[in-house]
């Protein structure tokens, strides 16, 4: 869960080089061929709703568990790779100081004992000193001892090297030397105060000196062509055929696995790893993995099973579901440099147009949370709800605020969305009726950047080419006075990918803009390949309203928000001849423009950042993410309810309601995960 890293997301998983955000990958909603609801939807039978009660000294040890994945790793260098299935390995084997538990999102021990920070007083930008002790008794997967050196040279070389999966992880370090004084073995020196620190600094995976010290230049080091990369993990790569099978051994005793938060920790059981091996097969396609593991050749999947696949999954003895949270959300943004997109009324009565319920209900069969806000329900500590009474997560009215309003249902209530605009309305935290839906107000205290709305709405006579030939069509919007073709050029376009790669949300976006013509907004599809509207809307910000999402989000919330909605990762076009001008230079996050004008979250954000205690920080960060939905340069679509499907038959301890349960937690569950004791071990002949 990289703080300074969020990813794109995709059901496939591709990932690319973005300037500043670490690797990203597309997000593709609704890729599924299922159209139709499941009209079974009761998956009790089949679903893992609580880890088994067990105790360590009575798991039956050993087996193979295997893993299916749709695509092969990049490499095994933990400093030059981002693919999600290399780190599916590398989590394995490589360990960093300090650990997040998925339950509670405590940052724990782990090669690091324990830690304290020291923030000088008085100064106007203080530089913290973070100390902290390492445990002694491990060893590295090759069997040497893990040292103070280690750790040291470990900071050290990655702030020679500068390698970008870190990149903004080690800038804001010093120095890191052996401490001098006192009982703490380290002494870090940070240039300024890091509010996750514990979970970022402190989280990097430690490397051997007596590996990486001969490595020049870590681009071209090949951990798998040199024995296999050595950590301080679990697990030790005995396999490696890059396109077919990857094979990790776990070690006996391992001291890491029974630190005692793992037995605190609800759901959680110390004493793993269990297993004696997971198996990686590699799969040429998609549809050839769902089908082995429907077939029982493979014990579970990276990620999650397709929707269309569910039903099979309830109907095949032996076969379960891990039900877990989204690590991120789908979403469409707005170019909040343009008329009338930089107006938050406009924006929020688009919005009123988007049936929700179709998009869950229908095309997702129940199995999507309806959006909210830019952060996944897993991470309930930095949503809004936290700070409420008896504010229930997902379900309170004021996180439906800019839900679907419908006059009878499946159709908008088209005139009370006119008078929202035309009355200049915000729903900007203050409570209220807006378009017959009681609003209660804000949760956290905070409100949106504007209070009223920035343009005059008005609407007449049908003028726009595009909306004369839609059927049904009786007005046109006015902004101050002028279409808004007039205005922008031409009608406004909504990115959307080729069907045949996303039909539920080629389908979604048609069902929307079809909904904003009859409100009267001259809007069109436009259809284009992921690469062409990377480009489009991170090069240039040439977009009107574009549909993607994140993934592998933190739960501590600072950095992702900084990365995505902070003006300093914004271009300002305005200080380059106006905001169409192109910019093919840099590729920032926040393609929406989101703080260079009346709306923004600078303050709060930068706040979160630097305040470096827990309670506090995650108080600044609840209210950064209501004012960010509340400005909304996003329409959050939903998140998914991961369906992580599992041979129950043959094993146990799985851990639900967790984020990324079979992906980015994938390395928790292995540490969990062990034999029924029916004589199992593997699908597909796992004890082979």
């Amino acid at each position: 869960m990289g703080e300074d890293n969020p990813e794109f997301k995709t059901g496939r998983r591709r990932f690319l080089q973005a300037s500043g955000a670490g690797a990203v990958a597309v997000s593709l909603p609704g890729a599924a061929d299922a159209e139709e609801p499941d009209a079974d939807r009761d998956t009790a039978d089949s679903m893992i709703t609580e880890p088994a009660d067990v105790d360590a000294q009575n798991v039956q040890e050993g087996g193979i568990f295997v893993m299916g994945m749709g695509q092969q790793p990049k490499g095994l260098n933990p400093l030059s790779t981002s693919s999600a299935y290399s780190w599916a390995i590398l989590d394995l084997v490589y360990q960093g100081g300090t650990a997040v538990d998925p339950v509670e999102f405590e940052v724990r021990p782990n090669v690091y004992t324990d830690w304290t920070v020291e923030v000088p007083e008085g100064q106007a930008n203080p530089q913290p000193d973070v100390y902290f002790n390492v445990r002694e008794g491990l060893t590295w997967t090759d069997g040497e001892e893990l040292t103070v050196e280690d750790v040291v040279f470990t900071y050290n070389y990655m702030k020679e090297q500068e390698p970008g999966r870190y990149a903004s992880t080690i800038k804001p370090i010093k120095s890191v030397e052996k401490a001098s004084q006192g009982d703490w073995d380290v002494h870090m020196k940070l240039s300024k105060p890091i509010g996750t620190y514990a979970s970022n600094q402190l989280a990097i995976p430690i490397l051997p000196q007596h590996i990486w010290s001969e490595v020049g230049d870590y681009r071209q080091y090949s951990p798998a062509q040199n024995d296999g990369p050595v950590g301080i993990g679990p697990g030790t790569v005995t396999r490696y055929e890059q396109s077919t099978a990857i094979e990790v051994e776990f070690r006996d005793d391992y001291p890491l696995g029974t630190l005692d938060w793992r037995e605190q920790v609800d759901k959680l059981t110390a004493g793993g790893p269990f297993l004696d091996a997971v198996r990686f097969k590699i799969f040429g396609s998609d549809s050839a993995l769902q089908q082995a593991f429907l077939r029982g050749s493979i014990d579970s999947l990276y990620s999650s099973i397709n929707v269309a696949n569910i039903p099979k999954v309830k109907k095949n003895e032996g076969q379960s579901f891990v039900q877990g949270y989204d690590t991120g959300f789908g979403y469409f943004a707005y170019n909040m440099r343009r008329v009338p997109l930089d107006d938050a009324t406009f924006r929020q009565a688009t919005s009123m147009a988007f049936d929700d319920y179709f998009w869950t209900q229908r095309l997702q069969q129940g199995y999507e949370y309806m959006g909210d806000f830019v952060m996944p329900p897993g991470y309930s500590a930095v949503r809004p709800e936290t700070a409420g009474d008896n504010v229930k997560l997902l379900e309170d009215p004021a996180t439906n605020a800019f839900e679907f309003r419908q006059k009878e249902p499946g159709i908008p209530d088209y005139e009370g969305i006119r008078q929202f605009l035309t009355e200049g309305k915000v729903i900007d935290g203050n409570s209220g009726t807006y378009v017959g839906k009681e609003y209660p107000g804000t949760i956290t205290g905070v409100t949106g950047g504007q209070s009223k709305g920035k343009h005059d709405y008005s609407f007449g006579p049908v003028q726009s080419k595009v909306l004369r030939q839609t059927d049904g069509v009786e007005q046109e919007i006015r902004v101050n006075g002028k279409t808004m073709t007039e205005i922008m050029g031409g009608p406004m376009e909504v990115f959307v990918y080729p069907a045949k790669d996303t039909p539920k949300l080629a389908k979604m976006t048609t069902r929307w803009v079809d909904m904003l013509q009859q409100l009267g907004i001259p809007a069109v599809t436009k259809v284009m390949t992921f690469n062409t509207m990377l480009g489009r809307v991170y090069s240039q910000e040439d977009f009107d309203v574009y549909p993607m999402g994140w993934s592998d989000l933190s739960p501590f919330a600072t950095g992702t928000l900084y990365n995505i909605f902070h003006s300093d990762n914004a271009d300002d076009h305005s200080e380059k001849g106006g905001y169409d001008q192109k910019n093919t230079t840099t590729q920032l996050n926040n393609a929406m423009g989101y703080g260079l004008g009346d709306a923004g979250a600078d303050d709060l954000i930068s706040r979160a950042r630097t305040t470096m205690q827990a309670d506090e920080r995650n108080e600044i960060a609840r209210k950064a993410v209501e004012r960010i939905y509340l400005d909304y340069p996003y329409m959050v679509m939903g998140y998914d309810q991961l369906m992580w499907p599992v041979n129950s038959s043959d094993f146990a301890g799985f851990v639900p309601e967790i984020p990324g349960p079979g992906a980015a937690n994938l390395s928790v569950q292995m540490m969990q995960v062990h034999q029924t004791g029916g004589g199992g071990g593997g699908g597909g002949g796992g004890n082979n």
